[in-house]
C-alpha cells in the first residue's frame, strides 16, 4: 500500500487538499495510508518509527519542502505554490503544482508523482522496524558481516539482515550494472576510481580485494569501461 503525506500550515487549505485526494484515489482506484501534517517535527518522527513515505506534497512552505527533499525517506516530493519562487532552484522539488489548484490539475500531478515514485531507481529495504529508501546512484558497496548487510552510500551506513546472495540477485534483476569482486562485496562501478588485477579503489579510498575466482569476472567486467 502507497504511503502518502500532505503538509499544510493553512487551515483553510487542508479540507480542500483532503477532497482532492479522496477524488484522485477514488479515480485512480488506488487504496493508500494518507496523513495530513501541520507540523514538520510529526513527519520526521513518524519517518523514524515506520520508514519512508512514497510520496509527500508540500502546500506552500519552501522550508518544509527543504528539509523533507533533503530527507532519503522522502520518495516523491510534490510542492504546491502561489507562484515562481528562487527557492524552486534550489530545492528542486520532484514535482510542482502552481496555484490555483483544483481538482483535475492535482489528481494530473499526484499521478506522475506515484508513477515516478515506482520507477525511481530507488532500493529499498528494512532496518529494525524502519523502511528505507535509497537512491540506487547513492550506493557505494554491500559488505556482508555474518548474517547482516553494511550498506553503504556516498553519504551514510546502514546495517540489516541479509545475505550478499540475495544483494546480488536484488541488484542484477532491478537496476544492473553492480559487481562482486569477492565472496563478502557487491560495489557500484560508478564510485570505483581505479581498478587492478588485485584491488578496487573506490572514491572514498577503501581498497576492496578482487578474490582469485572473481579476478576474470572482474577483469571481464571492466576491460571497456576501466584500464584494468
Amino acid at each position: 500500500m502507497l504511503k502518502i503525506a500532505v503538509y499544510s500550515e493553512e487551515k483553510v487549505m487542508s479540507p480542500l487538499l483532503q477532497e482532492y485526494m479522496g477524488i484522485w484515489q477514488r479515480d485512480a482506484g488506488c487504496v493508500c495510508a494518507v496523513r495530513y501534517y501541520d507540523n514538520v517535527h510529526a513527519i520526521m518522527v513518524d519517518m523514524d518509527l515506520e520508514g519512508i513515505y512514497d510520496v509527500v506534497v508540500v502546500y506552500r512552505s519552501w522550508d518544509v519542502a527543504d528539509v523533507l527533499k533533503k530527507d532519503r525517506r522522502v520518495g516523491s516530493l510534490v510542492m504546491i505554490a502561489a507562484g515562481i519562487n528562487r527557492r524552486l532552484y534550489d530545492i528542486q522539488p520532484c514535482y510542482i503544482l502552481y496555484e490555483p489548484v483544483n481538482a483535475a490539475n492535482f489528481k494530473k500531478v499526484m499521478t506522475m508523482a506515484v508513477e515516478g515514485s515506482r520507477d525511481e531507481r530507488r532500493f529499498t529495504f528494512v532496518s529494525g522496524r524502519v523502511r528505507y529508501s535509497v537512491d540506487t546512484r547513492s550506493i557505494m558497496y554491500f559488505e556482508s558481516e555474518l548474517r547482516r548487510i553494511n550498506l553503504v552510500t556516498t553519504e551514510q551506513k546502514y546495517v540489516f539482515y541479509g545475505s550478499i546472495g540475495e544483494m546480488e540477485k536484488r541488484m542484477k534483476v532491478g537496476y544492473g550494472g553492480f559487481i562482486r569482486p569477492h565472496e563478502s562485496y557487491l560495489v557500484n562501478p560508478d564510485h570505483v576510481s581505479r581498478c587492478t588485477a588485485h584491488e578496487m579503489i573506490l572514491t572514498n579510498g577503501k581498497s576492496i580485494h578482487i578474490s582469485a575466482t572473481r579476478r576474470a569476472d572482474v577483469k571481464r567486467y571492466y576491460s571497456e569501461l576501466i584500464n584494468c
